[in-house]
């Protein structure tokens, strides 16, 4: 055979297993979408019903795109829809064949979701977690994804009639994402690396009277930071009053900014468990207004100590740093009377060891320092052992300068008095558990008078008045420094916060040391 005919059998050859090589590829491309879609009929489970418009799929570069995807998962026993999910489309980019077909792998190298719009709906009828959790699809190959991206998504949750939870934008980003046969049936499902969360305009239902609005919240390798959140009632003071059957402070706070570092989130046990890096939280204003024409919330208030340790979650946070507060609370006793108000102004404070776990060894401490009705400086300083089945805690605090009279909107609403006077200096400490306290405290005060007022609160009582002043000393029997001492005693009321117990410690040492010999107990 000669070498020209040689060479065209060979050129035929090739031409002819080209032919064939585009011929089969096209065939497969033609089928692919085929096959794409008798994969998904065959291998999505009962308890999800998947429709779509279309698919689009490119062999040559394994790529898969399904469009107009509608989703309807169902709990796996009763049935009941939990979820729905609509989205523009979902494509796979670069699928891998060698893993498909030879490593029992899944390999995709993109994987982008548009537009997917999330409704949960929360019931009781959906059946108890087997003690083998099954995951929502069962796997049969490993699936690696380098890059997932989620676009212009919505989610929401819905409970009854209801909605708890909205999102109404959510844009996420993850690398390095991985599941398998066995990771799928875990409570956490999927293994992810670096990732970037975006959800804005979001809204929390509380329950029946507050509600929680955040405008940005930002996760990014997680690290988290929230623009501007509000924490509001969702009625206004008279018409809280009217809805409550006890009282119910009426709140409203506004938080700029709060940052929060290294959130790391997993279980132990059966308990979800989270710890973090420091954080901030920023320029926070709260108004806090009760009505004590209300009728009494006599339930059992827990001290935080305990609120801490019966969390249903395990928590530790190493220092959150609050900056630049404010914070007012009005309180109404008499019909017609106007609200008295006590405020903390420029509040600077720092908690540290935010720590319910088990070996947990040091105290949560929290320090703060404000200015007490925007002139007179106060710093309080408190620690707890959360492991303390007791509650036991110490507290201390300082007040500077006071000029009493500012608080006499509050005095005459709360306790119907007026007061006149400077208070120097104001030092305290005190020891206790959740029954009862003990403690210690001076005082440097100059030309300190109070006056009763009538019922009405329109005029002085002269006469409670003057036995008022005649007991309280004018601060003359003192030491050297100036300063006069007094002991703390007080009874808890379990029906009351611990800012009240605190409250009561207080007035407890300061009628001590206005009224008592004013001496050091070594002293006399």
């Amino acid at each position: 055979m000669s070498s020209s005919q040689t060479k065209k059998i060979t050129i035929y050859a090739l031409t002819g297993l080209v032919s064939l090589t585009l011929l089969a590829l096209g065939y497969v491309h033609v089928k692919a979408e085929e096959w794409v879609a008798d994969f998904l009929q065959r291998k999505i489970p009962a308890h999800i019903n998947l429709e779509y418009d279309g698919i689009q799929t490119n062999i040559i570069n394994g790529s898969i795109t399904v469009t107009d995807v509608q989703m309807e998962i169902m709990d796996r026993d009763s049935l009941n829809l939990h979820t729905k999910i609509e989205l523009n489309s979902i494509s796979l980019v670069d699928l891998e064949y060698g893993p498909f077909f030879f490593k029992d792998k899944i390999v995709i190298s993109q994987l982008d979701v548009e537009e997917p719009e999330v409704n949960y709906y929360i019931s009781k009828d959906y059946s108890q977690p087997n003690e083998e959790r099954q995951g929502v699809v069962s796997l049969l190959k490993t699936i690696e994804v380098e890059k997932l991206k989620v676009a212009e998504g919505a989610i929401s949750i819905h409970k009854k009639d209801s909605v708890t939870f909205r999102a109404a934008k959510v844009n996420f980003m993850a690398n390095h994402i991985q599941t398998s046969p066995e990771q799928i049936k875990k409570r956490i499902p999927v293994i992810y690396g670096p990732y970037d969360l975006d959800l804005k305009e979001v809204f929390v239902d509380l329950g029946e009277y507050e509600k929680l609005t955040v405008k940005e919240l930002k996760f990014h390798d997680g690290n988290v930071r929230v623009g501007d959140l509000t924490l509001a009632s969702k009625y206004d003071r008279q018409k809280l009053s009217d809805f409550i059957p006890v009282e119910r402070d009426y709140v409203s706070l506004k938080i700029p900014e709060i940052t929060l570092d290294s959130i790391e989130v997993s279980f132990i046990g059966d308990s979800l468990s989270v710890a973090t890096g420091n954080g901030k939280i920023i320029k926070p204003k709260a108004e806090i207004y009760r009505d004590k024409l209300v009728k009494d919330d006599v339930s059992q208030k827990k001290l935080y100590s305990q609120m801490l340790r019966e969390l249903p979650i395990y928590l530790h946070v190493p220092k959150v740093e609050i900056e630049k507060g404010n914070l007012t609370y009005s309180e109404k006793i008499k019909e017609g009377v106007p609200p008295g108000t006590v405020s903390f102004n420029n509040l600077n404070a720092t908690i540290a060891q935010v720590n319910n776990k088990v070996e947990n060894d040091g105290k949560t401490s929290i320090n703060a320092k404000a200015l007490l009705m925007d002139h007179a400086p106060i710093e309080l300083n408190w620690e707890f052992d959360v492991n303390k089945n007791n509650d036991t805690f110490l507290a201390s605090g300082i007040v500077k300068n006071f000029k009493s009279n500012t608080l006499n909107s509050f005095l005459e609403s709360s306790l119907r008095a007026k007061a006149k006077g400077t208070i120097d200096r104001l030092y305290f400490t005190i020891s206790g558990d959740a029954h009862s306290s003990t403690g210690d405290i001076k005082m440097k005060y100059d030309d300190f008078e109070f006056a009763v007022l009538k019922k009405d609160r329109l005029g002085v009582n002269k006469f409670l008045t003057f036995l008022g002043n005649l007991f309280v000393n004018d601060g003359s029997n003192s030491d050297a420094q100036g300063f006069r001492y007094g002991s703390i005693e007080a009874q808890r009321d379990p029906t009351k916060s611990f800012f009240n117990y605190l409250w009561i410690n207080v007035q407890d040492g300061m009628v001590n040391t206005m009224l008592g010999r004013g001496k050091k107990e070594d002293e006399e």
